[in-house]
C-alpha cells in the first residue's frame, strides 16, 4: 500500500543509488536456537575467533554487542541490541559483554542467558541465569572442550 507523503521529489537531497543484500554465513541470528555473543571485553577481532569452535559445537550463531561492531572487529549485521537485532534463542551465551541496557533489550527474550565476564559486578549477571566470573581466555577453551565431549 502506497501512501503519498506530499513531498516534491526534486527537492530531496538524497537518493537511493543501489541496494545490496548481505549474505549470511551459517545460521541467521533471528533463527538461531543458540547464540554465542561477544563484547568489547574480547579486545579485538581475534577474540571472536575463540567463539567459533563453541558455536560450531553447539550449532550456534555468533553475535556481538555494539562496541565490536562500531570498532570494525565484526560485521554490523551480527549486532544484537536496540540498534541491532532483537533475538530470543533458547540459549544465549554472552562472552565479555558488560550488559548495557541497550544490549540486554536485544536479548532479553532469551530463555536462558549464560554470562562469562571477568567483572563480577557486570550488569549482564543481573539478567543471566548462570554466570562465570573469570578470564574468557581460560574459561572458553575448557567450556568448548567439555561441550564437544558431551555432544559426541
Amino acid at each position: 500500500m502506497n501512501i503519498p507523503a506530499g513531498l516534491d521529489a526534486s527537492k530531496l537531497k538524497m537518493k537511493l543509488t543501489d541496494t545490496k543484500k548481505e549474505q549470511v554465513a551459517g545460521i541467521k541470528l533471528e533463527d538461531a536456537d543458540v547464540i554465542i555473543a561477544g563484547g568489547r571485553g574480547l579486545a579485538g577481532p581475534d577474540g571472536f575467533k575463540l567463539l567459533q569452535p563453541l558455536a560450531a559445537a553447539l550449532k550456534a550463531a555468533v553475535g556481538a554487542s555494539r562496541p565490536p561492531c562500531d570498532n570494525g572487529w565484526v560485521s554490523p549485521s551480527i549486532q544484537i541490541g536496540l540498534t541491532g537485532k532483537i533475538v530470543s534463542p533458547t540459549l544465549y551465551i554472552a562472552v565479555a559483554i558488560s550488559g548495557s541496557s541497550q544490549h540486554m533489550a536485544g536479548c532479553s527474550g532469551s530463555k536462558n542467558i549464560v554470562a562469562i565476564n571477568k567483572d563480577a559486578e557486570a550488569n549482564v549477571f543481573k539478567e543471566a541465569r548462570f554466570g562465570v566470573v573469570g578470564d574468557y581466555n581460560k574459561i572458553l577453551p575448557a567450556f568448548t572442550n567439555k561441550v564437544k565431549e558431551l555432544v559426541k
